[in-house]
């Protein structure tokens, strides 16, 4: 019984322990059924947000690759382009300084020739043939010209390529060495050119005095008979010349082959020059003329994608509203490809919301006669270099690249002045006309106030740069400084062509009146027995040399105008267009140059005119 009662008390706990959990059955039902009624309710949100998520991926474009290689890099391409230019100067000047050298070669080696015609006859009388004779100064060229190969070999190919590839390193700070192999190709054919040049020169030298008899090569050459000139057929100028000028006027004429050797090897180094100064006049002032004449706006700026109508216009208000702003219209700028035949040409195009204000952003006209142009509806205007790379004119017509709906016909209506990039302007409804869609205006140009510095306006474009519906902002004067940096380094190759021409012009000068003494030696040393004193004599002859100077100079001016056009086009990349012009200031320092040059000469002269032995010079020659 005791056992029996224990375990009744145990049973009424276990019941109303059960009652009890009974209770929190009740109570956790009660909270399932809540918690699953609001779970249902997040997990049908849920399934709301991922089919809408999924519609919205449904909806996505399918994303285009762009594979780009080095080539696309502002940096390779740049350096590609400044290479190209120094490989067209490379074509075209070793050609002239060839010339120039073979001038001076003949020179010197017809002036040791002329100066040994009796040891020359003295060889043909004991029986040496012309071969054998010819040979001598022959060997002796050919010595002089393996030296000098060798030595311009082994020193040019070093220091010279060095100077200008240092010049590019001031850009480009990324070349970790400077290297400069030696070219064993180009040091051939530029060797096999100088010797060619030398032993040609040489050659004629000798013909001449070959030819002779021994009897006739033991004497000095008969002087020079003189001759009446066409201005003394002009009575009213002859009279009035003094008896120096005269006699001055009739050596000019009676020494025909100086004459001209010394106008074409002064003219030549002349142009030399004047093609130096060209080429810093032309390419240095393309940045300017680009950037301050013809595009005068100030910055871009570039619109984020897909605007709503509502965000352009609050941006317009900004702008409007924005003091620093001058002015701003709506452009569509965008690259097109340019199709005429097989040429092709990636291009710029320009459509400006209102063609009326154009010339507050653009000035199109002509490059020569500075013509305003207008956009009309009836056509497109083209860049100049862009015309010429894809050799249209006006009236003809390009096509615009489409592969997806066909090539776009764009009729040339005018060809406009434009140094960098390739551009084609059109109006509104010409575009529309072409493309039959209106254009989309992805960008902005603006002016800033006149007295703005390059800071000021950065500063202005910060605050553009800050609204939502801008993407970024590109300032004309960044493209321009990084023009002029890309032209400074054709600074130093300039002033290299400069003074090589220089050196050119003192050798020619001084090789010519050396001639010039040697082969009247005889007359100068009978003008000092008639009491001319040394300046008189001196300037006896200065007056011949500084005449021939200035006429050198003015056929040289000629000839390098006609040598810079040739060049500046030689030189030009597809990316640019350098302007054909040569300053004044470029003529009067190249003139100055080639007098001052001309001037030391003759100072260096003058001690050889005082060492002529007026006996010695006037011995019988018997």
């Amino acid at each position: 019984w005791q056992e029996l009662h224990s375990k009744e008390a145990a049973l009424t706990d276990g019941e109303n322990e059960l009652n009890a959990k009974a209770a929190e059955l009740e109570d956790a039902k009660k909270e399932y059924e809540d918690g699953k009624a609001k779970a249902e309710a997040e997990i049908e949100d849920g399934e709301k947000k991922i089919s809408d998520a999924e519609r919205e991926i449904a909806d996505i474009e399918k994303p285009k690759w762009f594979v780009y290689d080095r080539s696309s890099l502002p940096e390779f391409s740049g350096y590609g382009e400044n290479a190209d230019r120094m490989r067209a100067i490379g074509k075209v000047f070793p050609v002239i300084f060839f010339l120039v050298a073979a001038l001076i070669s003949l020179t010197s080696m017809t002036r040791m020739v002329e100066e040994q015609r009796t040891a020359i006859g003295t060889m043909k009388a004991l029986g040496y043939d012309k071969f054998a004779i010819a040979s001598k100064y022959l060997g002796y060229a050919l010595l002089a010209t393996v030296g000098g190969s060798v030595i311009g070999v082994l020193v040019g190919e070093k220091i010279l390529p060095f100077i200008i590839i240092y010049a590019y390193e001031i850009m480009y700070h990324h070349i970790p060495k400077i290297l400069v192999p030696y070219n064993w190709q180009y040091a051939a054919i530029a060797s096999f050119a100088a010797i060619i040049c030398t032993m040609a020169a040489t050659f004629l030298a000798c013909y001449r005095e070959l030819d002779a008899q021994p009897a006739e090569l033991m004497r000095p050459p008969s002087p020079k008979n003189g001759k009446r000139v066409f201005l003394e057929r002009i009575r009213i100028i002859w009279k009035h010349l003094n008896f120096t000028w005269k006699s001055t006027v009739r050596n000019l004429m009676r020494y025909k082959k100086r004459f001209f050797m010394t106008i074409f090897g002064i003219g030549g180094c002349m142009a030399l020059m004047l093609v130096g100064f060209g080429l810093k006049d032309s390419i240095f002032d393309i940045a300017d003329i680009q950037y301050d004449d013809i595009q005068v706006y100030d910055g871009s700026i570039y619109l984020q994608e897909n605007l709503t109508d509502e965000q352009k216009q609050d941006l317009k208000g900004f702008l409007k509203k924005d003091k620093d702003v001058q002015r701003f219209i709506d452009a569509n700028m965008q690259s097109v490809t340019l199709v005429n035949g097989k040429k092709e040409r990636e291009t710029y195009e320009c459509v400006l919301e209102d063609p009326g204000k154009m010339d507050q952003y653009i000035h199109l006209r002509d490059r020569k006669t500075k013509e305003a142009y207008e956009l009309s509806d009836e056509g497109a205007i083209i860049s100049e270099k862009t015309a010429k790379l894809l050799d249209v004119k006006v009236g003809d017509s390009v096509y615009i690249k489409d592969e997806k709906d066909g090539n776009k016909e764009v009729k040339i209506e005018h060809i406009c002045e434009n140094y960098m990039g390739h551009y084609l302007y059109m109006t509104p409804k010409y575009y529309e006309k072409v493309y039959n869609e209106k254009p989309d205006y992805n960008s902005i140009f603006f002016a800033a106030k006149d007295s703005y510095t390059k800071k000021q306006l950065e500063k202005a474009g910060e605050k553009i740069v800050a609204e939502d519906a801008v993407l970024s902002v590109g300032y004309m004067h960044d493209i321009e400084k990084q023009l002029d940096d890309m032209l400074k380094s054709l600074n130093l190759v300039i002033v290299v062509l400069i003074i090589s021409a220089g050196m050119l012009a003192f050798v020619v000068l001084y090789n010519l009146n050396n001639i010039n003494i040697t082969e009247r030696q005889r007359e100068l040393a009978t003008l000092k027995v008639l009491g001319f004193y040394n300046p008189e004599v001196a300037v006896y002859v200065y007056r011949e040399n500084i005449i021939l100077t200035f006429v050198g100079a003015a056929v040289g001016a000629v000839l390098g105008r006609i040598l810079h056009l040739f060049v500046i086009q030689t030189v030009e990349v597809d990316a640019a267009m350098f302007g054909r012009n040569i300053n004044l200031p470029s003529y009067l320092y190249s003139l100055a140059f080639t007098v001052a040059f001309s001037f030391i000469v003759n100072g260096v002269m003058y001690f050889k005119l005082r060492k002529i032995d007026m006996v010695e010079s006037l011995k019988s020659v018997e």
